[in-house]
This record gives structure tokens, sequence and C-alpha cells, in this order.
């Protein structure tokens, strides 16, 4: 079966300094196989973040990390890195399963996601 992989970004308070975008909006993957999300960003980054969201629920936070340190979870298949240099950063899942069908967000901050907004359309 084929899994929808949708890619989005948060918007931060001070986003008219730093700027992040995903790559792309969506992919098509078939389930079991590995898929990487890339956002591109500007600024200088605190911490990167990735949110999952389900349609008809609030986006739930995945995982943290920096520009300097790549972090998994095992548990979760996934995989979340930048590169310093390109100034992008990615997530991959590993194995896909239905599950993984969601809205993916980039962040450029710890996000409470109520106050902050995206640009894309579920």
């Amino acid at each position: 079966s084929k899994l929808l992989i949708k890619s989005c970004m948060f918007l931060t308070e001070n986003a008219a300094d730093d700027v992040i975008k995903p790559v792309f909006t969506e992919k098509q993957v078939l389930a079991g196989k590995g898929v990487t999300l890339i956002c591109n960003y500007t600024g200088t980054v605190r911490s990167l973040q990735w949110y999952r969201q389900y349609p008809g629920s609030k986006p739930e936070h995945l995982i943290m990390f920096f520009e300097t340190s790549p972090k998994s979870e095992p548990a979760l298949r996934l995989t979340a890195a930048a590169d310093k240099a390109a100034k992008s950063m990615n997530l991959t899942i590993f194995s896909t399963e239905v599950i993984d069908s969601a809205m993916y967000y980039c962040a450029l901050e710890p996000t409470v996601t109520g106050s902050r907004t995206s640009l894309c359309k579920n």
C-alpha cells in the first residue's frame, strides 16, 4: 500500500529573521520503504524540531536535535539530522507503516502548537 507523507513548517515569532521551508510538500512511499523529509532554513538556530499531525488532531512533538548532533528514536524508526553548512535539516523514517501517513512540520525552535501558525493545508 502507498502512504502519503506531507511536510510543512511552523512560522516562528521572529520569522522575519529566520526562515524555514520544506523542499517538497508531499511524497508517496510504499509501506515498508524509507522516506526522508528535508527542510531548508536560514539564520542561527538553537535547536531543530520535527512535529507530526494526523487529520483532526493537534500536532505532536516527534524529535528535537541540533545542527551539530543528529538524533535517533529507534522505537519510532526515526533519525533526524542537519547539515549546518548547507542549512538543511532532514527527518528519515525507516520501514514506513500506515501510521506514518501524516503531515510533518519542521520548526526552528520548540513550538507551543496552539500559538504558532503554519502555511500549509492538510
